[in-house]
């Protein structure tokens, strides 16, 4: 016979003291976002400085260097927007069924902006060249990344903390400091370790193996033979497994007795789905050399960009998601 039952005084509690802490986790994120836009730019904004002031000595243009000192500004007065803005608030509500659908439909916004601005800089700048420099090593998209990748490894980090220190969950705990790694490498490698950033000679010995004669192990010739086929191959694999997602179900209503976390803050929402199909899109054209009179090599950074935003944006909704689970005991 069902029966329906009433929620004891203890679980109401716990379930506010979720909700709270979920909130806390909400202004949280919004601070990391927030700060981690303003250290960015600001350190954008330095940079292009010392070079527009290197520039004279020289005796090159100076001038082009002021376009990246603009971005490092518009990201100062993004990161003090979003730092402060109850909009950005709500859109990170788990509580909200409106911010779920503004959510869905932020993901497709952001989909359509991004090949939005592929298309129009494309058209806007004819020389293939010049192209190349703003999207290639030390161009705007690749500052972007890296400030996508480092924010990511410190929301990681915190969920790897998270996981082991309140619900002693010591396997995931492992897992997302191993991500939290990853993404930290991954970041100091779309930088060159900072040699994008302040223009050192790249020694010989690495010189001799690498495609792009950086200081970096992902352009070394080995690796970049296969780089655009196997990231084709992995956005493609996170699509289908974003769209197909099996049911948890019964998983979820076994955790739930034991009073475990809830699996689906480990799992990307099928709403990620246009990220993942640009991303998987685009580095196809790259990988098969298709369309070239439009996709072209260097907009493989269009489709990292999608992946590691899609990822960022995944790891700040589990660490949202854990503010609900109920602390565990160890035995």
């Amino acid at each position: 016979m069902n029966r329906s039952l009433k929620p004891s005084p203890e679980a109401q509690q716990s379930s506010g003291d979720g909700q709270s802490e979920s909130l806390v986790r909400q202004k949280t994120v919004q601070k990391i976002c927030g700060q981690a836009f303003v250290f960015f730019g600001v350190v954008v904004l330095g940079v292009s400085l010392y070079k527009f002031f290197s520039a004279f000595w020289l005796n090159v243009s100076p001038w082009p260097e002021l376009l990246l000192g603009a971005v490092g500004l518009v990201l100062v007065i993004s990161g003090s927007i979003v730092r402060n803005s109850a909009f950005s608030t709500s859109l990170l509500s788990e509580f909200s069924p409106s911010a779920r659908a503004r959510r869905s439909l932020l993901m497709l916004a952001l989909a359509c902006l991004i090949m939005g601005c592929l298309v129009l800089l494309k058209f806007s700048v004819q020389d293939v060249l010049r192209y190349k420099r703003l999207l290639g090593e030390g161009g705007i998209l690749e500052y972007l990344q890296a400030l996508i990748l480092f924010t990511s490894a410190w929301v990681s980090w915190l969920i790897s903390r998270d996981l082991w220190r309140r619900l002693f969950m010591r396997l995931h705990a492992v897992i997302y400091a191993i991500i939290s790694f990853g993404m930290f490498f991954v970041g100091l490698e779309e930088i060159a370790w900072g040699q994008v950033l302040f223009g050192w000679k790249t020694p010989e010995n690495i010189s001799a193996v690498n495609a792009q004669n950086q200081t970096t192990f992902h352009n070394l010739k080995f690796f970049q033979n296969h780089l655009d086929l196997n990231l084709f191959l992995f956005s493609a694999l996170i699509l289908i497994l974003v769209l197909w997602r099996p049911s948890v179900g019964l998983i979820r209503s076994r955790l739930l007795s034991g009073g475990a976390t809830l699996p689906t803050a480990f799992f990307m929402p099928r709403y990620f789905w246009p990220l993942f199909f640009c991303a998987a899109l685009l580095s196809y054209f790259v990988a098969t050399e298709s369309g070239t009179d439009f996709v072209i090599n260097i907009d493989q950074e269009w489709a990292e960009f999608c992946l590691y935003l899609a990822f960022g944006l995944g790891l700040l909704r589990t660490y949202i998601l854990l503010g609900d689970a109920p602390r565990h005991r160890p035995d």
